[in-house]
């Protein structure tokens, strides 16, 4: 007699967004080991994820729809330096902040 199977118990694997489906299971683990360990293509993707969307939105909500340096409309979402430590599991609260494409450009010339 065999013993049963639990199908209620997924495969051992390290805990990823859902909304990441689509995303090429190698980037994703990469992705998720954090900053040195992802490409510049990897982040990309990351970008185009409905998780991305779903908490792009949260942080407009959370801080408004202004630049946080020179309160211009905010055209984009950056992440502080611990928010690429916690990709899939950004707290817009903590790890993100909306910026206006000149401010975004002049941060990451730093």
């Amino acid at each position: 007699m065999t013993a049963p199977v639990d199908i209620a118990r997924p495969p051992s694997s390290p805990a990823v967004d859902p909304f990441a489906e689509g995303l090429p299971r190698p980037v994703v683990l990469r992705l998720l080991a954090g900053p040195g360990r992802f490409s510049k293509a990897d982040y990309a993707l990351y970008c185009q994820t409905v998780h991305w969307e779903i908490v792009r939105g949260e942080t407009l909500q959370v801080h408004g729809r202004f630049c946080v340096l020179c309160d211009s409309p905010a055209a984009q979402v950056h992440h502080r330096p611990s928010g690429y430590r916690n990709l899939f599991r950004e707290d817009p609260r903590l790890h993100l902040i909306p910026l206006c494409r000149t401010c975004h450009r002049r941060f990451h010339r730093r």
